[in-house]
């Protein structure tokens, strides 16, 4: 039966007759008595459940029991209030589709003394969630090492006051690179060609105050009595608390209900507060650190001076947020209470050059009772008001008048500010939250239907209802519908905006991701394709700037086909609205190729999208970027064991550590086995008559795109490996790295060796140092294919690269030559602009399409001839060919051939990414896995480990594709 066939009374199971029941058809009906209207059922009374959620709304401002963190956790109260629920978002190892992750429930306090948890904050650190409970107790949590297993940075306080109830929180805005613009990249703007997207991007004035430390935030609480509570973190990461009366509660009227506030281009805070006397004061708020002025700053201590923070208000204006006749809804008089308050910062216009007001909304809702005469429908509404402040004061003439009879000289009354009211916007639901976004431009409100509207801040008119491919703000204007389910309470998005999750009546959460509306993701055409690329390079850019999780948009971009078309243009887009550099062809210290994070995520974007699971096959890029990302991880790792900061080797060297060297003798035997492997591979080209076909043909670029195709289809990535500059620095890095390891094992074993033999009872951290060490020689005295050697090759290489760029670039550098002698540049108004260099936009261009996996250019074809015919085969004639082939290869994971894959799913083992040896499930010991490509060590956090150990744990928060990690049971 449909929805528009309504059964006559006698139908089968009551008539007990074999006929079928008459079905009368509602949509005949409609003008059966002469009515025009359509037929319609009456709306689902509101359930039980969602008057109470609104009565919570409407009774305290802090009551959000769902958030999503920019790391990635999501955090939900549990149904009871006396503990957490953590999740987040996982990519199945089985077949890499998206799901939400099994909660985990925690505990991190001893009792609650009664009370019950009530508010969740996440700070905009990524790290850092504040609890709150219903006395207005705040406990601050760390997830800085894995998604679900916090840290205490602060714990309860011990005393209960109703009046400290908590109304409103608010975390300050942390530092920008900069210091004085957070960089944006929108709109995206389609060109002549309808695949080609350019991206405009510009700044949003960074607006205090900033915690001096660039990393952290500072929580701002304000209470139900007036109180303002900072929580901060003091040079040594202790979490301290100042305080300041804003209001001073002498009775109920004055208690405050609701809160909010925001940065101000002043340097200071304005915070909203309504009152049980239904006023909407503003207060400004000061705040200064105090941090000490040194001339030296190398003389500063390691950890910094301590912090004095001081705090300083000043009324600013006052008025009734119930101002009841102003609003055309009937209902108004009937919504005397308001369940949401939010301020949105000035805005700066680059235009006009101008400041736009800051903006405080207030929501105020009705929901007819169960049992009442009339036909009413739920409604919201949400008033505004401007603040409006440097307003100057007249003086009335009179008052002028007598002052120059007197003789006087008046001085200007001082500016004040005042509060404009703004007409109100009514809606027919139930608002059960709203966030603000893109710098405070656009409002999200979600509703009890689960829709989603998002609202311009000036007009309050709906954005993103329709598709606009030429000109895109957001990713939802790519042709994306973003809602979730009936009979919502809660709501939290990610931190790309990209997902939701929901929170049911019966307290199930749901994860809710955008679903695209043009048409069948399988069957989308190249136009549309492109569109929904460029809008998530859009997202990926800004979320990565903030430092924000952007798991769910690689789970947007697994819904479509191709996913190596879809990755190449993405990353393409990347390095275009970042200027993200990937050539690394001139002689230059590792040290910014590693530092290079935005690098990090094209690979890791390769890396998920080619990516089918851990027992299936992956794809040509995915398996370059999975072996590119392992050899940075393989860097830093031995680079910060070897060179720790010098409070960590005061306490104990890392490389006096057994666990430490243990781990870093499996980097050894990992980087040993690649190098082996690389050579095996070059080889094997090197004997593959077809592909040495290519060196022979007089046509360069035909011949070099028949080898690229000839290499793709054999899967062999050896080749680009090394021509692409950015991964053939880290080979070099690597190579370097085991050098080093090889001279610490071999001063270690001397060192050992004039002492005699060690007792075995003597010393067992002595015994064991010993060993690690030991093992680190034997793999690199064993090694069929020595570092240093592979470092001169590579160098070589790298050597005839640069020659060939020079030679097919030195026309290019004399045209630029001529072309400015004819027509010299017009002098920039900006003196340290830098100048263009073609040479090297040139170069980047032809290393981004190495980076692609993109045939060479033509003038590669003479370099890779030389490296086949005399390089390699100079390099070939001091290996053991034999032992080489018949290696395994198993530690690297490359080899992903049916039997492979097989043998590995009957084994059960994987490859622990830190300490690089093989792990199982058997041993009983618990993992962390990343969440997003499924690779995992072992739990390796334990009471009894060294400084050393600790620090280089501390170091792993991120997966090595910079996915996050998390505590598997």
């Amino acid at each position: 039966m449909t929805d528009n066939n309504m059964p006559l009374l006698l139908d089968n199971t009551m008539s007990g007759m074999d006929q079928p029941s008459m079905q009368v058809d509602l949509n005949a009906v409609d003008d059966l008595f002469g009515d025009t209207d359509a037929l319609s059922l009456p709306s689902r009374p509101p359930s039980r459940r969602l008057r109470r959620r609104l009565d919570e709304l409407r009774g305290r401002g802090c009551c959000q029991g769902l958030a999503w963190s920019k790391g990635g956790t999501i955090a939900s109260i549990a149904p009871d209030g006396k503990s957490l629920e953590l999740r987040y978002l996982r990519s199945n190892p089985k077949d890499a589709t998206w799901e939400l992750s099994e909660p985990k429930s925690i505990t991190p306090w001893q009792s609650l003394n009664g009370s019950l948890v009530v508010h969740l904050s996440w700070g905009p650190a990524s790290s850092e969630l504040a609890v709150v409970d219903a006395a207005g107790r705040v406990l601050l949590l760390n997830f800085n090492s894995d998604l679900n297993r916090p840290l205490i940075s602060r714990r309860w306080e011990d005393t209960i006051d109703d009046l400290h109830a908590i109304v409103g929180t608010y975390w300050l805005n942390l530092l920008p690179a900069n210091t004085r613009f957070y960089p944006t990249y929108s709109p995206a703007v389609k060109g002549t060609k309808a695949t080609d997207y350019t991206f405009e991007s510009s700044g949003v004035p960074a607006m205090g105050p900033n915690h001096p430390n660039p990393g952290k935030s500072a929580l701002i609480c304000v209470t139900t009595n007036g109180l303002l509570r900072m929580f901060w973190n003091q040079h040594n990461s202790k979490a301290e608390e100042t305080t300041l009366e804003l209001e001073s509660a002498t009775s109920a009227d004055d208690l405050i209900t609701h809160a909010a506030a925001c940065s101000d281009k002043t340097k200071s805070i304005y915070i909203a507060m309504a009152t049980t006397s239904k006023q909407l004061r503003v207060v400004q708020v000061a705040i200064t650190f105090n941090t000490p002025k040194t001339e030296n700053a190398q003389n500063a201590p390691s950890g910094g001076y301590p912090l004095s923070p001081s705090l300083g208000k000043r009324h600013v204006a006052v008025t009734s947020w119930f101002q009841a006749g102003m609003c055309e809804s009937a209902l108004d008089a009937s919504m005397s209470m308001i369940s949401h308050i939010e301020m949105l910062p000035a805005h700066f216009d680059f235009q006009t050059k101008q400041w736009s007001p800051i903006v405080i909304i207030t929501v105020r809702s009705f929901i007819p009772e169960p049992n009442a005469p009339y036909n009413q429908e739920a409604q919201s509404i949400i008033d505004r008001w401007e603040l409006l402040t440097d307003q100057k004061q007249t003086v009335h003439t009179a008052f002028e008048r007598l002052g120059a009879r007197r003789n006087s000289v008046g001085s200007t009354p001082p500016a004040t500010a005042r509060l404009r009211k703004l007409d109100p916007i009514v809606v027919n639901k139930i608002v059960l939250g709203l966030n603000v976004l893109s710098f405070g431009k656009v409002l999200s409100l979600y509703y009890n239907d689960g829709t989603v509207e998002y609202r311009d801040r000036f007009t309050m008119h709906e954005l993103y209802r329709e598709a606009n491919l030429d000109r895109m703000h957001s990713i939802l204007e790519a042709g994306f519908h973003q809602s979730g389910e009936h009979s919502c309470l809660q709501m939290a998005f990610s931190p790309a905006n990209c997902s939701l999750v929901q929170m049911y009546e019966d307290w199930q959460i749901k994860w809710h991701n955008l679903e695209y509306t043009l048409s069948e993701p399988a069957t989308i055409s190249e136009g549309h394709l492109s569109a929904v690329i460029a809008s998530c390079a859009m997202l990926t850019a800004t979320a990565t700037n903030s430092n924000s999780n952007i798991d769910d948009i690689l789970a947007v971009a697994r819904k479509f086909p191709s996913p190596d078309h879809f990755a190449l243009k993405w990353v393409t887009n990347m390095v275009q609205i970042m200027r993200i550099t990937v050539d690394y062809s001139e002689d230059s210290p590792h040290d910014h190729l590693i530092r290079n994070q935005q690098l990090q995520l094209c690979f890791s974007i390769f890396n998920h999208l080619g990516w089918n699971g851990e027992l299936n096959a992956r794809h040509f890029h995915s398996k370059l970027s999975t072996l590119a990302l392992n050899l940075r991880n393989t860097v830093i790792l031995v680079s910060l064991a070897s060179s720790a900061p010098s409070a960590v080797r005061a306490a104990s060297s890392p490389l006096d550590e057994p666990e430490v060297v243990n781990s870093l003798a499996g980097c050894a035997r990992w980087s040993i086995d690649f190098f082996s492997w690389l050579c095996d591979a070059l080889f094997g080209l090197l004997d593959d008559p077809k592909f040495m076909s290519f060196l022979t043909q007089p046509n360069a670029s035909q011949q070099l795109a028949n080898m690229n195709k000839y290499l793709h289809e054999k899967h062999e990535i050896a080749l680009h490996l090394i021509l692409c500059s950015s991964i053939r620095n880290l080979i070099s890095a690597v190579c370097r790295r085991v050098g080093l390891l090889d001279s610490y094992a071999a001063r270690a074993l001397a060192w050992y060796s004039g002492r005699g033999e060690i007792p075995e009872g003597s010393n067992s951290r002595h015994v064991a140092l010993h060993a690690a060490y030991r093992k680190i020689y034997r793999h690199t005295s064993t090694a069929l294919v020595k570092a240093d050697e592979l470092d001169k090759f590579l160098g070589v290489l790298a050597e005839d690269i640069r020659s060939a760029y020079a030679t097919s670039l030195g026309p290019l550098a004399e045209k630029e030559a001529q072309r400015a002698a004819k027509n010299p540049p017009i002098p920039s108004q900006n003196p340290n602009a830098a100048k263009p260099d073609r040479i090297k936009e040139a170069r980047q261009h032809c290393e981004l399409n190495l980076l692609l996996m993109q045939p060479p250019p033509p003038s590669f074809l003479a370099v890779i001839t030389k490296l086949f015919r005399q390089d390699l085969i100079r390099l070939r004639t001091n290996i053991n060919l034999e032992k080489l082939y018949f290696a395994d290869y198993s530690l690297l994971e490359i080899n992903d051939t049916p039997e492979v894959l097989a043998n590995r799913k009957q084994r059960g083992i994987k490859v622990d990414m830190f300490r690089r040896i093989e792990i199982s499930r058997e041993a009983q010991v618990p993992w962390r896995q990343c969440s997003r490509c499924g690779s995992a060590m072992e739990d390796l956090t334990s009471g009894n480990n060294k400084p050393g150990m600790i620090f280089l744990l501390a170091q792993q928060r991120t997966c090595c594709c910079g996915g996050r990690l998390a505590l598997l049971a």
